[in-house]
């Protein structure tokens, strides 16, 4: 089974003293955009409307909550937005 990139921390905080660095890692950065990409979609939805039926009927054929949903899609996001960071850029 292959690790989760989360792409490290998305806020890191360093404290350093004579002896050690410290590094608190809180927030990892792949949730920082899911949470981004979670916001989006739940404005989207909070209005009734095309892009909101078309997410409740993807819902239904998958046989999942639509806020599951919209949780898988929003981490769907973030794995592909750390995918692209990791590309070489030229």
């Amino acid at each position: 089974m292959n690790a989760i990139k989360d792409g490290g921390p998305a806020f890191p905080i360093v404290a350093e003293d004579t002896i050690y660095t410290v590094f608190e890692r809180g927030m990892s950065l792949r949730d920082h955009f899911a949470a981004k990409a979670m916001h989006a979609e739940l404005t989207t939805c909070g209005v009734h409307g095309e892009a909101c039926e078309a997410l409740v009927e993807a819902a239904r054929r998958d046989g999942i909550d639509p806020v599951r949903k919209i949780a898988r899609n929003a981490y769907e996001v973030a794995d592909a937005m750390i995918a692209e960071r990791e590309k070489e850029r030229p």
